[in-house]
């Protein structure tokens, strides 16, 4: 939450309003919420306030089941936009909830599966001030009923919690992420350098991108390497200098200034600051 405070606040700043994000150039959305990953996320949001401006009234709908026919917003975000800002009785059921509820609702050592759980959510939340029975679970897990180390002396649950003194087993493993390899090229003319929207997967949509190659170890001189996670990947990339002759890869050449104030993915604007650009 310390790292996003930041982000939030310059967004809000940028974008106090929807209107202001609906008639922002999509660059301009991703510019600014770059570092935070799930790009999908800013363009969801960017989709949503255009559609909340075409509304008949230009505001957010209340309820819970009309709020998920919009643009980027599913179960979890349904029921935390209408409990929170509109008091309506819904569930804002997410991963620290569930952590919560499968904890109180374990039975010889086991708590319940995903669908039970989202069931009983539904039905804790109170008619009175649903919001802050939501928000007062989601903190219950994010700061005391941790993953691995809860800590239950602190808990308002511990004369009753089951699992005060053995944690539950779950269904739910968070997967190992899987490890690749990718080259990023270094295109440079000058004081120009090339960028692309293509990636070999597709990744990062709308963004601008070094030059990317599904493959590793395709030259010899490397000027370093970089690691970072994406998703369900821990991806290990070769940054590599490339001649800006030959076959050229699909993009555009930017001057060194322009390039700054593109909207790149955190790793690629990470290379840029290494190599003393951006």
């Amino acid at each position: 939450m310390a790292t996003v405070i930041p982000y939030y606040r310059r967004w809000l700043r940028r974008f106090p309003n929807w209107s202001s994000l609906a008639k922002a150039p999509r660059r301009v959305v991703l510019r600014h919420w770059e570092g935070l990953g799930y790009y999908r996320r800013a363009r969801f949001l960017h989709e949503l306030a255009r559609s909340v401006v075409r509304r008949f009234n230009r505001q957010l709908p209340s309820s819970p089941e009309t709020l998920r026919s919009l643009p980027g917003i599913g179960d979890y975000t349904a029921g935390a936009i209408a409990s929170i800002a509109f008091h309506v009785r819904a569930p804002a059921f997410d991963g620290n909830v569930a952590r919560v509820m499968g904890r109180l609702l374990a039975r010889h050592g086991h708590a319940p599966g995903w669908t039970q759980l989202r069931k009983a959510a539904g039905q804790w939340v109170p008619q009175k001030d649903p919001g802050t029975h939501n928000q007062a679970l989601m903190e219950l897990g994010a700061l005391v009923c941790l993953p691995k180390k809860p800590l239950c002396p602190s808990c308002p649950f511990s004369r009753v919690c089951p699992s005060r003194k053995k944690l539950p087993s779950t269904s739910r493993q968070k997967p190992t992420p899987s490890k690749e390899r990718e080259s990023i090229l270094v295109i440079r003319q000058g004081r120009t350098l090339r960028l692309t929207h293509e990636h070999p997967h597709s990744r990062w949509r709308g963004l601008w991108l070094l030059p990317t190659l599904a493959q590793a170890g395709i030259a010899k001189k490397t000027l370093f390497q970089i690691s970072y996670p994406y998703t369900r990947y821990q991806i290990t990339a070769d940054v590599i200098p490339a001649p800006s002759t030959g076959k050229m890869i699909p993009g555009r050449w930017f001057n060194l200034d322009q390039a700054k104030r593109l909207p790149l993915p955190a790793p690629h604007r990470k290379i840029l600051r290494l190599l003393g650009i951006g």
